[in-house]
Protein backbone atom coordinates (compact mmCIF):
# COMPACT_ATOMS: atom_id res chain seq x y z
CA UNK A 1 0.00 0.00 0.00
CA UNK A 2 1.39 3.40 -0.95
CA UNK A 3 0.95 6.33 1.47
CA UNK A 4 -2.69 7.42 1.49
CA UNK A 5 -2.45 11.16 0.95
CA UNK A 6 -5.76 11.28 -0.93
CA UNK A 7 -9.36 10.77 0.11
CA UNK A 8 -10.93 7.75 -1.59
CA UNK A 9 -14.46 6.78 -2.56
CA UNK A 10 -15.94 4.37 -5.05
CA UNK A 11 -18.03 5.50 -8.00
CA UNK A 12 -19.26 3.09 -10.67
CA UNK A 13 -19.97 5.86 -13.16
CA UNK A 14 -16.34 6.53 -14.08
CA UNK A 15 -15.58 5.92 -17.73
CA UNK A 16 -12.38 4.21 -18.85
CA UNK A 17 -11.56 5.83 -22.16
CA UNK A 18 -7.94 5.78 -23.29
CA UNK A 19 -5.69 8.58 -22.01
CA UNK A 20 -5.00 11.67 -24.06
CA UNK A 21 -1.65 12.90 -25.26
CA UNK A 22 0.83 13.92 -22.56
CA UNK A 23 0.81 17.44 -21.11
CA UNK A 24 -1.93 18.75 -23.39
CA UNK A 25 -1.08 21.64 -25.70
CA UNK A 26 0.16 23.91 -22.93
CA UNK A 27 2.80 21.55 -21.58
CA UNK A 28 4.09 20.59 -25.03
CA UNK A 29 4.35 24.26 -25.98
CA UNK A 30 6.25 25.10 -22.79
CA UNK A 31 8.74 22.28 -23.39
CA UNK A 32 9.19 23.31 -27.03
CA UNK A 33 9.83 26.95 -26.15
CA UNK A 34 12.52 25.91 -23.67
CA UNK A 35 14.02 23.57 -26.26
CA UNK A 36 14.13 26.23 -28.99
CA UNK A 37 16.14 28.53 -26.71
CA UNK A 38 18.73 25.76 -26.24
CA UNK A 39 19.26 24.84 -29.89
CA UNK A 40 22.62 25.52 -31.49
CA UNK A 41 22.51 28.14 -34.25
CA UNK A 42 23.00 25.43 -36.89
CA UNK A 43 20.27 23.20 -35.47
CA UNK A 44 17.88 26.14 -35.16
CA UNK A 45 18.44 27.15 -38.76
CA UNK A 46 17.79 23.61 -39.98
CA UNK A 47 14.68 23.30 -37.80
CA UNK A 48 13.36 26.60 -39.15
CA UNK A 49 13.98 25.46 -42.73
CA UNK A 50 12.07 22.21 -42.19
CA UNK A 51 9.15 24.02 -40.58
CA UNK A 52 9.06 26.55 -43.43
CA UNK A 53 8.71 23.68 -45.89
CA UNK A 54 5.85 22.06 -43.94
CA UNK A 55 2.45 22.70 -45.50
CA UNK A 56 0.39 20.75 -42.96
CA UNK A 57 -2.47 22.76 -41.45
CA UNK A 58 -3.36 20.70 -38.36
CA UNK A 59 -1.55 23.24 -36.17
CA UNK A 60 0.10 26.62 -36.47
CA UNK A 61 3.45 26.75 -38.21
CA UNK A 62 5.68 27.79 -35.30
CA UNK A 63 7.99 25.43 -33.44
CA UNK A 64 5.85 25.40 -30.28
CA UNK A 65 2.70 24.91 -32.38
CA UNK A 66 4.24 21.93 -34.16
CA UNK A 67 5.01 20.34 -30.79
CA UNK A 68 1.27 19.62 -30.53
CA UNK A 69 0.95 18.17 -34.05
CA UNK A 70 1.30 14.48 -33.10
CA UNK A 71 -1.76 14.64 -30.86
CA UNK A 72 -3.81 16.22 -33.64
CA UNK A 73 -2.61 13.56 -36.06
CA UNK A 74 -3.41 10.82 -33.56
CA UNK A 75 -7.10 11.66 -33.97
CA UNK A 76 -6.77 10.25 -37.50
CA UNK A 77 -4.45 7.40 -36.53
CA UNK A 78 -5.72 5.96 -33.24
CA UNK A 79 -4.05 2.61 -33.88
CA UNK A 80 -0.66 4.16 -33.20
CA UNK A 81 -1.59 5.63 -29.81
CA UNK A 82 0.95 3.28 -28.11
CA UNK A 83 3.70 5.36 -29.74
CA UNK A 84 3.04 8.02 -27.08
CA UNK A 85 3.77 5.76 -24.09
CA UNK A 86 6.29 3.55 -22.35
CA UNK A 87 3.88 2.33 -19.68
CA UNK A 88 6.16 0.47 -17.27
CA UNK A 89 4.10 -1.34 -14.65
CA UNK A 90 4.79 -0.44 -11.04
CA UNK A 91 4.69 -4.11 -10.01
CA UNK A 92 6.80 -5.25 -12.97
CA UNK A 93 9.27 -2.48 -13.84
CA UNK A 94 10.64 -3.81 -17.12
CA UNK A 95 10.96 -1.27 -19.91
CA UNK A 96 11.37 -4.01 -22.51
CA UNK A 97 7.88 -5.30 -21.70
CA UNK A 98 6.40 -1.80 -22.03
CA UNK A 99 8.20 -1.42 -25.37
CA UNK A 100 7.05 -4.71 -26.91
CA UNK A 101 10.57 -6.08 -26.74
CA UNK A 102 12.07 -3.02 -28.48
CA UNK A 103 10.75 -3.31 -32.02
CA UNK A 104 12.98 -2.82 -35.04
CA UNK A 105 11.88 -1.23 -38.29
CA UNK A 106 12.12 -3.33 -41.41
CA UNK A 107 14.89 -2.41 -43.84
CA UNK A 108 13.90 0.75 -45.68
CA UNK A 109 10.76 1.26 -43.57
CA UNK A 110 10.00 4.87 -42.64
CA UNK A 111 9.58 5.49 -38.93
CA UNK A 112 6.29 7.27 -39.63
CA UNK A 113 5.00 4.04 -41.16
CA UNK A 114 6.23 1.76 -38.38
CA UNK A 115 4.13 -0.87 -36.62
CA UNK A 116 1.36 0.33 -34.29
CA UNK A 117 2.72 -1.78 -31.42
CA UNK A 118 5.76 0.28 -30.54
CA UNK A 119 6.63 2.60 -27.67
CA UNK A 120 7.74 6.19 -27.31
CA UNK A 121 11.35 5.23 -26.51
CA UNK A 122 11.76 3.37 -29.80
CA UNK A 123 9.99 6.10 -31.77
CA UNK A 124 12.30 8.80 -30.39
CA UNK A 125 15.33 6.76 -31.45
CA UNK A 126 13.86 6.03 -34.88
CA UNK A 127 12.89 9.59 -35.69
CA UNK A 128 16.19 10.95 -34.38
CA UNK A 129 18.01 8.53 -36.70
CA UNK A 130 15.99 9.80 -39.65
CA UNK A 131 16.88 13.40 -38.84
CA UNK A 132 20.56 12.47 -38.64
CA UNK A 133 20.47 10.71 -42.02
CA UNK A 134 20.92 13.19 -44.91
CA UNK A 135 19.33 10.63 -47.24
CA UNK A 136 15.96 10.84 -45.46
CA UNK A 137 13.45 12.48 -47.86
CA UNK A 138 12.31 15.93 -46.80
CA UNK A 139 8.64 14.95 -46.15
CA UNK A 140 9.79 12.22 -43.75
CA UNK A 141 12.31 14.59 -42.13
CA UNK A 142 9.48 17.03 -41.42
CA UNK A 143 7.42 14.25 -39.84
CA UNK A 144 10.45 13.09 -37.87
CA UNK A 145 10.96 16.59 -36.47
CA UNK A 146 7.33 16.97 -35.39
CA UNK A 147 7.12 13.52 -33.87
CA UNK A 148 10.46 13.83 -32.10
CA UNK A 149 9.63 17.15 -30.45
CA UNK A 150 6.31 15.77 -29.26
CA UNK A 151 7.49 12.35 -28.14
CA UNK A 152 10.34 13.60 -25.96
CA UNK A 153 7.71 15.74 -24.26
CA UNK A 154 5.45 12.71 -23.85
CA UNK A 155 8.24 10.76 -22.23
CA UNK A 156 8.62 13.33 -19.47
CA UNK A 157 4.95 13.09 -18.40
CA UNK A 158 5.26 10.52 -15.58
CA UNK A 159 1.95 8.81 -16.34
CA UNK A 160 3.09 8.19 -19.91
CA UNK A 161 6.09 6.31 -18.53
CA UNK A 162 4.23 4.21 -15.95
CA UNK A 163 1.08 2.26 -15.18
CA UNK A 164 -0.57 0.59 -12.19
CA UNK A 165 -3.08 -1.50 -14.15
CA UNK A 166 -5.21 1.66 -14.36
CA UNK A 167 -4.44 2.91 -17.89
CA UNK A 168 -1.90 5.36 -16.59
CA UNK A 169 -4.33 6.86 -14.10
CA UNK A 170 -7.11 7.21 -16.66
CA UNK A 171 -9.39 4.98 -14.58
CA UNK A 172 -9.01 7.10 -11.43
CA UNK A 173 -11.58 9.90 -11.41
CA UNK A 174 -11.11 13.18 -9.55
CA UNK A 175 -13.68 14.66 -7.14
CA UNK A 176 -14.16 17.47 -7.79
CA UNK A 177 -12.54 17.79 -11.24
CA UNK A 178 -9.43 19.99 -11.38
CA UNK A 179 -10.06 22.47 -14.19
CA UNK A 180 -10.34 20.43 -17.38
CA UNK A 181 -8.97 17.34 -15.63
CA UNK A 182 -11.54 14.67 -14.76
CA UNK A 183 -9.16 11.84 -13.91
CA UNK A 184 -5.62 11.40 -12.59
CA UNK A 185 -4.08 11.08 -16.04
CA UNK A 186 -5.82 14.23 -17.25
CA UNK A 187 -4.62 16.03 -14.15
CA UNK A 188 -0.99 15.24 -15.00
CA UNK A 189 -1.59 16.04 -18.68
CA UNK A 190 -3.25 19.39 -18.16
CA UNK A 191 -4.44 20.32 -14.68
CA UNK A 192 -1.04 20.40 -13.02
CA UNK A 193 0.48 22.40 -15.90
CA UNK A 194 -2.37 24.91 -15.83
CA UNK A 195 -1.74 25.29 -12.09
CA UNK A 196 1.72 26.67 -12.88
CA UNK A 197 -0.10 29.77 -14.09
CA UNK A 198 0.07 31.95 -17.19
CA UNK A 199 0.48 31.15 -20.86
CA UNK A 200 3.14 28.95 -22.43
CA UNK A 201 5.67 31.74 -22.93
CA UNK A 202 5.42 33.07 -19.39
CA UNK A 203 5.65 29.59 -17.88
CA UNK A 204 8.63 28.71 -20.10
CA UNK A 205 10.42 31.96 -19.22
CA UNK A 206 9.90 31.35 -15.51
CA UNK A 207 11.10 27.74 -15.69
CA UNK A 208 14.16 28.65 -17.75
CA UNK A 209 15.44 30.80 -14.90
CA UNK A 210 15.85 27.60 -12.91
CA UNK A 211 17.88 25.77 -15.57
CA UNK A 212 21.59 25.96 -14.79
CA UNK A 213 24.46 24.84 -17.06
CA UNK A 214 24.99 21.91 -14.70
CA UNK A 215 21.38 20.81 -15.16
CA UNK A 216 21.67 21.10 -18.93
CA UNK A 217 24.70 18.82 -18.86
CA UNK A 218 23.08 16.30 -16.52
CA UNK A 219 19.72 16.18 -18.28
CA UNK A 220 21.26 15.94 -21.76
CA UNK A 221 23.21 12.84 -20.77
CA UNK A 222 21.96 9.32 -21.31
CA UNK A 223 19.45 8.05 -23.86
CA UNK A 224 15.66 7.85 -24.14
CA UNK A 225 15.67 4.51 -22.31
CA UNK A 226 17.32 6.21 -19.34
CA UNK A 227 14.93 9.15 -19.53
CA UNK A 228 11.94 6.79 -19.55
CA UNK A 229 13.01 5.18 -16.30
CA UNK A 230 13.77 8.60 -14.80
CA UNK A 231 10.19 9.61 -15.58
CA UNK A 232 8.95 6.29 -14.21
CA UNK A 233 10.71 7.07 -10.93
CA UNK A 234 8.81 10.36 -10.70
CA UNK A 235 5.55 8.50 -11.26
CA UNK A 236 6.39 6.02 -8.54
CA UNK A 237 7.55 8.62 -6.01
CA UNK A 238 5.02 11.39 -6.72
CA UNK A 239 2.19 10.69 -9.19
CA UNK A 240 1.24 7.31 -7.77
CA UNK A 241 1.48 8.25 -4.11
CA UNK A 242 -2.18 7.30 -3.73
CA UNK A 243 -4.06 4.39 -2.15
CA UNK A 244 -3.54 1.12 -4.02
CA UNK A 245 -6.01 0.73 -6.88
CA UNK A 246 -5.36 -2.64 -8.52
CA UNK A 247 -7.27 -2.24 -11.80
CA UNK A 248 -9.88 -0.33 -13.73
CA UNK A 249 -12.77 -2.45 -12.46
CA UNK A 250 -12.88 -0.52 -9.17
CA UNK A 251 -14.17 2.63 -10.93
CA UNK A 252 -12.59 4.63 -8.10
CA UNK A 253 -12.55 8.37 -7.56
CA UNK A 254 -10.19 10.37 -5.37
CA UNK A 255 -9.85 13.86 -3.93
CA UNK A 256 -6.38 15.34 -4.33
CA UNK A 257 -4.87 16.79 -1.17
CA UNK A 258 -3.09 20.14 -1.20
CA UNK A 259 0.12 18.36 -0.29
CA UNK A 260 -0.22 16.08 -3.31
CA UNK A 261 -0.95 19.00 -5.64
CA UNK A 262 2.03 21.00 -4.37
CA UNK A 263 4.36 18.03 -4.95
CA UNK A 264 2.83 17.43 -8.38
CA UNK A 265 3.38 21.04 -9.44
CA UNK A 266 6.98 21.01 -8.26
CA UNK A 267 7.68 17.73 -10.07
CA UNK A 268 5.95 18.90 -13.25
CA UNK A 269 8.00 22.08 -13.41
CA UNK A 270 11.18 19.98 -13.37
CA UNK A 271 9.78 17.48 -15.88
CA UNK A 272 8.95 20.28 -18.32
CA UNK A 273 12.44 21.69 -17.89
CA UNK A 274 13.93 18.26 -18.58
CA UNK A 275 11.67 17.85 -21.61
CA UNK A 276 12.90 21.11 -23.11
CA UNK A 277 16.55 20.31 -22.53
CA UNK A 278 16.21 16.77 -23.86
CA UNK A 279 14.34 17.89 -26.98
CA UNK A 280 17.17 20.32 -27.63
CA UNK A 281 19.76 17.61 -26.97
CA UNK A 282 18.16 15.30 -29.56
CA UNK A 283 17.84 18.03 -32.17
CA UNK A 284 21.34 19.38 -31.59
CA UNK A 285 22.78 15.89 -31.99
CA UNK A 286 20.79 15.25 -35.15
CA UNK A 287 20.93 18.66 -36.83
CA UNK A 288 23.55 20.76 -35.06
Amino acid sequence: MRPAILGLCVCSALGVAGPAGAWGDLGHEVAALIAYDHLTPKARARVDALLAADRDTLTGSGFADRATWADRHQAYDRARAPWHFSAVELDSPRLADACFGFRKLAAGQAASNGPPRDCVVDKIDQFAAELRDPATPEPERILALKYLVHFVGDLEQPLHASDDHDRGGDCIGLVPPRGHATNLHDYWDEGVVEALGGDARSIAARLERDITPAKVTAWSAGAPRDWAMDSYDVARSVAYQIPSLPDCEAHATITLSRTYEARAQSATAVQLEKAGIRIAAELNAALG
